[in-house]
């Protein structure tokens, strides 16, 4: 039974979606006029028909500058706008709010302890202070929009970690919350100074899901050592803290497989994959791809610096290869990522000085987003993917890359501290701290025969047509219903 089916049913819950991010954006444009947009993304889409189907909710942020313009009394709004199926509940927060809350705790503490970037860490109690009291109203709302119901109250992510045992004790609730980003060792967990207080919220789930089971393994170890009341029955995946039971299995996300195949199958966007290989590579040779969000945990610099030195130990590749980078500016309110993004620029521009030679440059670096169809163009283009976080809860790029391969077969340079390694078995492994070995691990993919890219490339999509975001989706679900009915 698919998750649409089990929510059809007469007897199905409520299910009410929290995350921080909302599924469509209110603004207004330069002439006063509202309009709406609808984020790109797999996960949305997934979540779509279920919510259309429950007639559920989904609880956000009320970030958009027209967004309280369209929503009713009780600050909701049917959504999607050409055909409304379910509540889209808004939460209005303060500027002080989205600060302690989101730039702050979320973005300045969390981030960085999950990605075990710990230099980078900057905590501060008050914020954090405002951080629980946002959730605490996450919470309410999840509280008002149940009604008394039956429900499945499903946490997206690190912006809610304190909502479980808010709802600890509320009556005919079922808490599941997805952890999208990795969860750190216990002795970096240590350094964040409420530890002990974020694992026991956490033990407020029913159902607590990570990407990998390196993950898994990671929070029990956390709940052993700062929770130590807590039973771990690690045969059983499971905790016991406080007479209540919280399940922690790994879901692997995953994408919309089937819709970048159609994508990267248009005629168009065939057409729009040759012109950037001759804008890219005036006088041919092999084009390299990177994408990724402007963030510190995506080893960007360090790329640039494994394409210097590609060039300074194999000289062949001079005027042969680029790196077209294709970098999305994000999170300009946090400063730590004002300063990465200056530094991923003058990297690009070092390396382009001592390499150029007349048109060609060795770094093309792209420093806005794309919309869906220019994006599978990128991937249908390149030749090769270099995909070399310094830590990544899963990257939804390696799987988007091989999804959208269809002549070229383009190999796959992964990370091994990326989610994704556990399933992209066909990638070429490194390690991003060594640019040495990146280097030479590009120039073996790159000389890599056709026979042998295409063997890894059939064993990645394989894995991939197996394990969609829909599987994600209802591995999930089929989880939640048994635990519902054993509760």
């Amino acid at each position: 039974m698919d998750v649409v089916s089990r929510f059809r049913r007469p007897d199905a819950p409520a299910v009410i979606l929290v995350s921080n991010r909302e599924p469509f954006i209110h603004e207004r444009d330069a002439s006063g006029q509202i309009t709406v947009s609808h984020p790109a993304g797999g996960l949305t889409a997934a979540l779509q028909p279920m919510l259309a189907a429950t007639g559920g909710t989904w609880i956000a942020w009320g970030s958009g500058a027209a967004d309280f313009d369209v929503t009713d009394a009780t600050d909701g709004v049917r959504v999607p706008p050409q055909n409304p199926a379910y509540r889209l509940r808004r939460l209005r927060l303060t500027p002080e709010e989205v600060r302690g809350y989101y730039i702050e705790t979320a973005n300045r503490a969390l981030w960085p302890l999950c990605h075990s970037q710990i230099s980078l860490l900057i905590y501060e109690e008050e914020h954090w202070k405002t951080y629980r009291r946002v959730n605490e109203r996450f919470a309410a709302a999840a509280v008002t929009e149940a009604n008394g119901r039956e429900a499945i109250v499903w946490l997206q992510d690190y912006h809610l970690a304190c909502v479980p045992a808010m709802l600890r004790d509320a009556r005919r609730l079922f808490v599941h919350q997805f952890w999208h980003i990795p969860w750190p060792p216990a002795d970096i967990l240590r350094l964040f100074p409420p530890a002990r207080t974020l694992v026991r919220a956490l033990l407020g789930n029913d159902l607590l899901g990570f990407q990998t089971k390196a993950d898994c393994r990671n929070f029990f170890s956390a709940v052993r050592r700062f929770v130590p009341e807590a039973k771990v029955e690690l045969g059983h995946g499971r905790v016991k803290f406080h007479g209540k039971r919280t399940v922690v299995r790994a879901f692997p996300i995953s994408i919309d497989v089937k819709a970048f195949e159609r994508s990267s199958a248009r005629a168009d966007v065939a057409e729009m994959s040759r012109r950037i290989r001759r804008n890219a590579l005036p006088q041919g040779g092999q084009l390299l791809l990177g994408v990724d969000r402007i963030d510190y945990t995506k080893g960007i610099p360090r790329r640039f610096r494994a394409i210097e030195r590609l060039l300074e130990v194999h000289p062949e590749h001079i005027g042969r290869v680029v790196l077209l980078q294709i970098a999305v500016p994000s999170r300009g309110e946090v400063p730590e990522y004002v300063a990465y993004e200056e530094e991923v620029a003058e990297i690009a521009q070092q390396v382009n000085r001592r390499y150029r030679r007349g048109d060609w440059q060795p770094i093309r670096l792209v420093r806005e987003g794309q919309d869906p169809v220019a994006l599978t163009a990128f991937y249908r283009a390149a030749d090769l993917c270099v995909v070399s976080p310094l830590q990544d809860g899963m990257n939804l790029v390696a799987k988007e890359f091989v999804a959208c391969q269809r002549d070229r077969l383009g190999a796959l340079v992964l990370s091994r501290f990326a989610g994704a390694v556990h399933e992209m078995r066909g990638a070429f492994l490194v390690n991003p701290y060594d640019a040495g070995a990146v280097a030479e691990t590009i120039h073996t993919a790159l000389a890599t025969a056709p026979e042998e890219r295409e063997r890894r490339l059939v064993r990645m999509r394989r894995r991939l047509e197996t394990s969609t975001v829909f599987d994600w989706m209802e591995s999930i679900f089929a989880e939640v219903e048994r635990l519902r009915r054993k509760k």
